[in-house]
């Protein structure tokens, strides 16, 4: 099971990415047979160079040809409309929309900018991996020009704040949970470190970039959208912890990124979780399950970029026997095999696939069999994707 390969003794040399994990997909796309190797992991490796080919020569992704920039007259400016948001019918020109909490409006999500963040994103993780395991330049190259053509090109770049995400049409231009848009942000410092041998990805980029990263940090910290961000007590604000510490690294910020995570966010933990492992805040969606595992996992992705900072947020347990992630897990497994005995409102069908990263790690971490036994049974690795990590 790859999960076993967190390393939890020693500082990683990536924040999210496992190097264990790593060299076994090197290994096994170069050939080698080893015991070490899972039989899933050639079958990965050959898939991340694949997808890679499928970005190689494409135009580069920007938000730039969006056309709905609304408050905005700034094309470099990051825009997005609430998804949960829609036209009130009984007014004649439908505004300001209204929050129906768990509903996705098909026209908020197409007139945004997130899913071209997402596809950047995923393009760079493909393209950097390729670069590792291949060795091969074209892939690194490749990964150094959506780089540039996202956040650095004068013509395409993105600006660095996100002043108009989800905003919410007759009423705001631009609301604090934006920042969940960007949450993706949190694996781009390992892409970095894939690219640091990489002669395409210049000493200038590699500048440029991390003066983005520096402002666009500046910006969740000191701008009313970011810091209405940070005051969430839900999901967004452990997901606000997460990233900001990932930009903190990449702004080379590292002390300031150990802070986050060893203080704002075991408080959070306290917060969201009860001496039961339930998440209050989250069953009181409308997709309570959908959220309970979302919110579990970006605080497990937290807690892997802690212990990569050499921090231990897996053992916590605060006042009360709260914020345990262990008791979190515990309390979600069972469900899984049996998901019609959720008793609180899901509007959605309980889909197991949104408990696969926090069963993955969390089958690392403890020694814990019905965690175990659930990751094997509902997250098990020759189905998992590179997003999966």
């Amino acid at each position: 099971m790859w999960g076993l390969c967190l390393n939890l003794q020693a500082a990683e040399k990536f924040l999210l990415m496992q190097e264990a994990r790593l060299g076994q997909l090197k290994s096994a796309y170069s050939g080698k047979e080893e015991p070490s190797i899972p039989p899933e992991a050639k079958g990965m490796a050959t898939k991340i160079v694949k997808e890679a080919d499928k970005r190689v020569g494409k135009p580069v992704i920007t938000i730039t040809e969006n056309e709905n920039l609304q408050a905005s007259k700034d094309p470099h400016d990051y825009f997005s409309i609430g998804r949960y948001f829609w036209p009130d019918p009984s007014k004649s020109d439908g505004l300001p929309w209204i929050n129906r909490d768990g509903e996705t409006n098909p026209d908020a999500v197409k007139a945004s900018d997130e899913k071209k963040l997402g596809e950047m994103i995923h393009a760079v993780e493909y393209l950097s991996l390729a670069y590792y395991l291949t060795g091969q330049e074209k892939y690194g190259a490749e990964a150094a020009r959506y780089l540039r053509g996202f956040f650095l090109d004068a013509e395409t770049k993105m600006n660095p704040h996100l002043n108009y995400g989800q905003s919410v049409p007759g009423q705001k231009t631009g609301r604090g949970s934006g920042l969940i848009d960007t949450r993706g942000f949190m694996i781009l410092p390992d892409v970095l470190k894939l690219l640091k041998n990489c002669p395409t990805w210049t000493v200038k980029d590699r500048e440029e970039m991390k003066a983005w990263w520096i402002q666009y940090g500046e910006w969740m910290q000191t701008s009313k959208i970011g810091l209405d961000e940070k005051k969430t007590t839900n999901n967004h604000g452990a997901a606000y912890d997460v990233q900001l510490s990932a930009v903190l690294v990449m702004a080379e910020k590292e002390d300031e990124a150990k802070k986050v995570l060893g203080e704002s966010l075991p408080a959070r933990l306290d917060a969201h979780i009860t001496p039961e492992g339930k998440q209050p805040r989250e069953l009181a969606r409308t997709k309570s399950w959908s959220y309970s595992c979302f919110n579990l996992k970006n605080i497990c992705k937290g807690a892997v970029m802690a212990r990569s900072l050499g921090i231990d947020l897996w053992s916590h347990e605060g006042e009360g026997a709260r914020g345990s992630l262990r008791k979190a897990m515990l309390y979600l497994v069972p469900f899984l095999k049996n998901p019609e005995e959720w008793s609180e409102k899901q509007i959605t069908k309980l889909d197991s696939k949104e408990a696969r990263y926090w069963l993955d790690v969390g089958a690392a971490v403890y020694d814990e069999e019905a965690i175990r036994s659930a990751q094997k049974e509902f997250a098990p690795m020759e189905k998992a994707d590179v997003t999966d990590w």
